[in-house]
């Protein structure tokens, strides 16, 4: 209350109230002359403005902006109103308020922080100018008074700021600014307008902004610096994120080559060993704090920023980085036990975006070579060098350190396994090199035997078959072995002939030898027996779907057993203690099976494998198990996820981590082919085995030029199955009616009539049995041609060929039918009559048409006998010509299998000849430019060269003007002479002076 009878009391008695106290202050600001009493008048108005902010700023605020543009000169005064326009732009809420309090507050100050953007005299522009005010308390508070308004009104600041011509440079400037604390500000302030302003980014990066904050960072320490190195990094991250023009900028003023700089710690640290131990002894000075730890995150994010798939600057950022040395260091800290987990695995994936899509980068990765410290126990023991490769997958599916959780190691697998597909991308050459590792784990148990040397292969081999112990410990190494494993298999024929090849088993020893693909088989059964972790059965299940797909001689080996059938049906068909996402892994896989069993020498083939498909399992029960896997939310949270890319980067195992990013490509890639593969019958699905129709997906099937045929199927398979649906009866190529006029006395059908009908069956016959010959001639010359097609072209004459012969086949059949069909009609129908005109009571001869009923009966037997015994030589006939049919349709399917991959070979070459005329192009384009050039320099030489002519030809017409002159000046002499001889008054001239002078 002393306060307020100093400045407001207008009697001794009487007392005002703050609002009055205020005003009268704020009037004071505003009318007093003397600079003394309105210091005075602003610095009570500062005192209040912590208490009454909301009157303060109603009543005070025009004239405490007024006194900021007009007395820019006193700096005491200066400090004294941006102190008091802070105090009323800050939201901090009252001591003891509620939140509604608070609410309220910060709604004051952004109106008082508005009002202060919206001022028609532009007081943003004055504070900007002050950025540049010699006193370091006026530079301090105008930074905390700009940074406080951008927190309520962001936009509206940026705005101004971009206006003012030098406001984002004086901005910079703070960045060199000698104390600390004002440059401190102003990179706070910095930070929260490059966030997402492009311009001002722009303008910000082209100030020098880069060299001045990586000059900060390398003052406060590098990355083992305190919080200062976290903003300026910050700051440089906000700089190049999403901003093409500054990441290029940045790249041509050589910042790339200073952030290898910046992973470098310590030169003492060390690859981690065989166990994960340290390979040195960590002291105090090297321990990572939280602080170094947030640093070294924000540069690998830099890092990671600068080189995002599918970015046009990518590939040069790469090279940059590659040449400038960066793997080296990262893979160093990567592989820093010391280092926290998030750290190392930020690492690993900064790596692998590094050599990702890019060969020369590739190349260089597979060079290096580790060697690792050596173990506490064996320090005598000489370190092997490895490379990094082994290095990376060991990471990803070898044992974890001890003293560091699994949900926190987790993350490191996951940065290693991506890194490894990152280096297999792409790289069939790698792909192969690691498939040529695969071998079988040594007698030792590599589990509890980490100092014993491994390749990658192999390493991965034993943690799958070794799957008790491993996934006991850590059941992550699993489920990652198996993606390692599917990421060296996926696409690649070659590399899935390598791993066939790698049996398991020792039978010198009395062990039973299996392949890997059968053993894996075999383990799955085991766990899910077992009853273990459901990632593991997935893990092992996925790896085999990925194994077989598009490989048919892998699917001839997953049927050498037949007790891998029996098991995958067991897991389809479970109603209890099948986990679902098992149950829809096993239907793909079945169907996987189905779709590409087209080995000759398949131990069960289609027809075998159809009826356990529809009967014991049911072909729609298959689909809707893999409909429920497709629409599972597990593996909709893995569809488009790279390895790894789930994993967060401080730790933690997301609980939705089922399936692997290569099953899901695989999945989406078949999954219509598969649906209606599997609703082919054994005969359909042999015409075209690969599918590749079926694309499109149902709607491709439905749409087929046949009833349950693929479009361009031969229906060869059509054929049989209407051959065997006519009915049995003689086929017949003529056949003569009976006389009309026939004698009601007479038999219908004579004995003579059926011999002759009998002979025409026999005919009949010969000509089915010559068409057989036909066909079995055609099979044979379309399976020589295939062994010897070297095109697809005579294997399309072949399927004309085939063609051909079934539409001949089809149409003798067809008028054989008919007339058989006719004749028996009329057989039938006279028949009928006979049997009519016997039974007539008008009869009179009864004993001779019993007589010639019985004949008849005999006839009648006789020649169902016959009809009889020739329909089973003709069924005989059929099944062979079935047979024949069969091994036409297997020869063409062989054909156009020879002719695919003869394609594909056509169009890899085809592709290289391409690519070397592109080349070819490009060299000629190059030269051609070097052409215009050497063309444009000849003509710059030409036309000096005529520039030197015509210069010549003045200097020469000069030199004769010169001579003519000299000529004309010694007449005039003569002349004057003369005149002066015949008594002229000539004056004299220089030239004459000169003569006399001579």
């Amino acid at each position: 209350m002393d306060f307020f009878k100093r400045y407001g009391a207008i009697g001794p008695s009487q007392q005002q109230s703050p609002s009055e106290t205020i005003q009268r202050l704020a009037d004071r600001v505003e009318t007093s002359t003397l600079l003394e009493d309105k210091r005075a008048a602003v610095l009570s108005l500062k005192g209040l403005s912590r208490e009454y902010r909301k009157e303060t700023g109603e009543a005070a605020l025009p004239a405490l902006l007024t006194v900021l543009k007009e007395n820019k000169e006193d700096q005491n005064l200066l400090k004294t109103v941006l102190e008091t326009l802070i105090n009323l732009c800050t939201r901090d809420s009252p001591q003891g308020g509620t939140s509604n309090a608070g609410a309220a507050a910060g709604d004051i100050a952004a109106q008082f922080s508005q009002a202060i953007l919206d001022d028609n005299d532009d007081v943003i522009s004055v504070l900007l100018e002050l950025l540049g005010d010699a006193d370091s308390y006026v530079r301090y508070y105008t930074v905390q008074l700009l940074g406080t308004l951008h927190m309520h009104a962001g936009e509206n600041l940026q705005k101004r700021v971009l206006v003012s011509p030098t406001g984002v440079g004086r901005l910079v400037d703070l960045l060199s600014d000698q104390r600390d604390i004002i440059r401190n500000e102003g990179i706070q302030l910095l930070i929260a307008m490059t966030e997402s302003n492009a311009d001002i980014q722009k303008i910000v990066a082209f100030e020098n902004a880069f060299d001045r904050l990586l000059g900060i960072v390398d003052e406060e320490g590098g990355v083992r610096g305190n919080i200062v190195v976290q903003d300026c990094l910050q700051l440089l991250h906000n700089l190049l994120n999403y901003n093409v023009s500054n990441q290029n900028f940045f790249r041509e003023a050589s910042g790339i080559q200073r952030l290898p700089s910046l992973l470098i710690t310590d030169p003492s640290q060390t690859a981690a060993g065989r166990n994960g131990a340290a390979g040195f002894d960590a002291d105090d000075d090297l321990e990572w704090t939280a602080q170094h730890a947030r640093n070294m995150l924000v540069v690998l994010d830099v890092i990671r920023m600068l080189i995002q798939s599918g970015n046009t600057n990518t590939v040069s950022n790469q090279t940059a980085m590659q040449q400038c040395g960066i793997i080296p260091p990262l893979l160093q800290l990567a592989l820093a036990y010391e280092a926290p987990s998030s750290v190392r695995s930020q690492a690993l994936y900064a790596i692998g975006d590094v050599i990702r899509s890019h060969e020369a980068n590739q190349n260089l990765f597979q060079r290096i070579l580790i060697t690792a410290a050596p173990e506490e126990e064996d320090v005598d023991a000489k370190p092997i060098p490895e490379p990094a490769i082994v290095i990376v997958i060991r990471l990803s599916v070898g044992k974890r350190p001890q003293g560091v959780a699994e949900n926190e190691y987790y993350i490191v697998r996951a940065a290693a396994a991506y890194l490894v597909q990152a280096y297999v991308g792409g790289n069939l050459d790698a792909q192969l090199a690691l498939a040529a590792t695969l071998t079988p784990p040594g007698d030792a148990d590599t589990a509890t035997e980490p100092e014993k040397h491994q390749s990658a292969g192999s390493l991965i081999v034993s943690v799958l078959l070794d799957w008790r112990e491993t996934g006991s410990e850590d059941m992550w190494r699993v489920w990652y072995a198996s993606l390692l494993l599917s990421t060296i298999l996926r696409g690649f024929t070659e590399c899935k002939e390598q791993a066939l090849k790698l049996s398991i088993g020792d039978e010198s020893k009395g062990e039973e030898s299996l392949s890997l693909l059968n053993e894996l088989v075999s383990q799955a059964r085991q766990a899910a027996r077992e009853g273990v972790n459901t990632r593991i059965s997935l893990a092992m299940l996925t790896l085999i779907c990925v194994w077989l797909v598009d490989f048919p001689k892998g699917v001839a080996t997953f049927l050498d057993e037949s007790a891998n059938v029996s098991f995958i049906v067991e897991q389809i068909n479970g109603s209890s203690g099948v986990n679902a996402l098992v149950q829809g892994v096993a239907a793909f896989l079945f169907g996987l099976v189905y779709q590409f069993d087209v080995e000759p020498e398949t131990p069960m083939s289609r027809e075998d494998l159809y009826p356990i498909l529809s009967k014991r399992v049911g072909t729609d029960q298959l689909l809707v198990r893999v409909q429920r896997l497709r629409d599972a939310k597990e593996f909709q949270y893995a569809v488009g996820l790279a390895a790894g890319t789930h994993s967060n980067a401080y730790g933690g195992i997301p609980n939705e981590v089922y399936f692997d990013n290569v099953f899901t490509d695989i999945f989406k890639q078949h999954y219509e082919g598969f649906r209606a593969a599997v609703r082919l019958s054994p005969n359909e699905a042999l015409a075209n085995p690969s599918y590749a129709y079926l694309q499109g997906g149902m709607a491709g099937y439905a749409g087929s030029t046949a009833s349950g045929s693929a479009p361009g199927t031969p229906s060869l398979a059509a054929a049989g199955i209407s051959r065997a649906a006519s009915p049995a009866v003689p086929l017949t190529t003529s056949a003569s009616a009976p006389s009309a006029n026939a004698q009601p006395m007479e038999p219908a059908v004579s004995k003579s009539e059926l011999e002759a009908l009998q002979a025409q069956l026999i005919d009949q016959a010969q000509q089915i049995e010559k068409l057989k010959h036909e066909l079995a001639e055609a099979a044979a010359s379309s399976k020589q041609d295939a062994e010897s097609a070297e095109d697809s072209s005579e294997t399309i004459q072949i399927l004309a060929q085939e063609r051909e012969l079934r539409e001949k086949a089809e149409a003798e059949r067809d008028a054989q039918a008919t007339q058989v069909e006719s004749l028996s009609a009329e057989l039938e129908r006279l028949q009928k009559q006979n049997l009519e005109s016997a039974l007539s009571p008008e009869n009179p001869d009864a004993a001779k048409l019993a007589s010639l009923e019985s004949q008849l009966s005999e006839l009648k037997l006789k020649s169902e006998a016959d009809v009889s015994s020739w329909n089973s030589e003709r069924a005989e006939l059929q099944k062979k010509l079935a047979n024949a049919e069969k091994q036409v349709v297997k020869a063409a399917a062989a054909a156009r299998n020879t002719n695919k991959k003869k394609e594909q070979q056509q169009a890899t070459a085809l592709e290289r000849l391409q690519k070397d005329v592109k080349a070819k192009d490009e060299e000629i384009a190059k030269l051609k430019s070097q052409v215009a050039e050497l063309e444009n320099q000849v003509k710059e030489v030409a036309a000096v060269d005529e520039l030197k002519s015509k210069l010549e030809s003045m200097e020469k017409e000069q030199e004769d003007l010169l001579v003519y002159l000299a000529d004309q000046d010694q007449q005039a002499k003569e002349y004057r002479a003369l005149l002066r001889k015949h008594g002229e008054d000539i004056p004299l001239s220089d030239d004459d002076d000169d003569d006399d002078e001579e």
